[in-house]
């Protein structure tokens, strides 16, 4: 019996032109032969839902599935996709295989971002940590005279806010597990966990990150078995540009061996997301300064 597997994203009306790019990608590297694609939808127009529609995307409206106080929400309808996507299987049901992607992602190249679907083999999640040699400081750190006053890591600040400072502090120098990109396969226990730790994150914390928070917990204090892959599987362009192989027509990471990066993330580039055209200054394989657009284009 062969496999169902569905990548998966969300958008509104706003973000719909980056959707409409990742699904293009999806195509272009011949994805849509494997994948189904599916769209977890917190204010789209009825156009743009028509337009998916005839391209053979899967629309779902995303719910709030774990209660949360208005006083968080503020009319962010958008941020149902943070609690939603712990609940994929309930959306999207019978697949054998979820690979989430944010909404300003694009995959760049197949077999590395092929990745993500072998690594939520044998019940494991599968997902990226955000450190690598071209992020720069790992933490952020106060000193008193030669002595450590106060360190600050993204674990650190979201699951203190979320749960308790002592509780943050198991977490506080293992590696953020970036939940813009990843893999879990049908496993009814992991989801469950999932969920669980998303409204245990959603308690005292904000909305945004509280995905983070879950997915952190889930590796790091329930012990699910994961598959951590490296940087350039979900590459973070906001803290160094990827460099371009002219000759493949591909982004590899900045330093040797160049390996070609699976999915480019937009993540915090909100200028270049919001502008299809802007050119960005980064290098060819030879050194040489080259502009070029960091979208799919």
């Amino acid at each position: 019996m062969k496999e169902k597997k569905i990548i998966i994203t969300s958008t509104d009306s706003r973000y719909y032109h980056l959707v409409k790019e990742l699904l293009s990608s999806i195509k272009f590297n011949n994805l849509d032969d494997h994948f189904d694609f599916g769209i977890l939808d917190t204010g789209l127009t009825k156009e743009q839902k028509n337009q998916l529609s005839k391209e053979n995307v899967l629309i779902k409206s995303a719910e709030w599935n774990v209660k949360v106080p208005k006083y968080k929400i503020r009319g962010r309808n958008h941020l149902k996709n943070i609690v939603a996507r712990a609940f994929l299987p309930d959306y999207f049901q019978g697949y054998h295989k979820y690979i989430w992607l944010d909404a300003d992602t694009w995959i760049n190249h197949k077999d590395t971002f092929l990745l993500f679907d072998k690594g939520c083999e044998q019940n494991n999640i599968c997902i990226t940590p955000q450190v690598d040699r071209s992020y720069g400081e790992l933490a952020k750190v106060e000193w008193f005279f030669n002595f450590p006053k106060r360190i600050k890591t993204i674990n650190y600040k979201n699951i203190s806010r979320s749960i308790s400072k002592s509780f943050a502090k198991k977490f506080a120098m293992l590696p953020t597990l970036n939940g813009g990109v990843y893999s879990i396969g049908n496993n009814f226990n992991i989801w469950k966990k999932f969920q669980i730790n998303i409204e245990l994150a959603l308690k005292k914390g904000r909305i945004f990150g509280s995905d983070q928070v879950a997915l952190a917990i889930c590796v790091y204090d329930d012990n699910i078995p994961v598959q951590l892959l490296p940087a350039y599987t979900n590459y973070m362009c906001e803290f160094r540009y990827p460099i371009y192989d002219e000759e493949k027509s591909l982004f590899v990471e900045p330093f040797l061996p160049h390996h070609p990066i699976g999915v480019m993330h937009l993540a915090g580039l909100d200028l270049l997301r919001e502008k299809k055209d802007l050119l960005v200054k980064t290098k060819n394989l030879k050194g040489e300064e080259i502009n070029k657009s960091l979208r799919f284009i």
